[in-house]
């Protein structure tokens, strides 16, 4: 009785080991790598886009706090640059 619970278990064991390595490989895979190099790209680009939109609410709020009505025209002469 204990010999047949004991192979049970090692099936059990061997067919779980079996299926982690397979998803495992399938991950390593070149197009499993190549999505999630894909997935990681778009994540990138979406923080990106993000951090964009919120320096531009952030600059919004601080030129309204401080009466800036708009940006400082690049045509202008009389304007000197900041240069840190």
């Amino acid at each position: 009785m204990k010999r047949i619970f004991w192979l049970i278990i090692g099936i059990a064991v061997g067919v779980y080991a079996v299926t982690r390595l397979k998803k495992r490989a399938q991950v390593l895979a070149p197009e499993g790598l190549q999505e999630s190099a894909a997935k990681l790209a778009a994540a990138v680009r979406h923080f990106g886009d993000e951090v964009r939109e919120g320096m531009a609410q952030r600059e919004t709020e601080l030129r309204d706090a401080l009466g800036i009505d708009t940006a400082p025209n690049p045509t202008d002469t009389t304007q000197r640059e900041d240069y840190r």
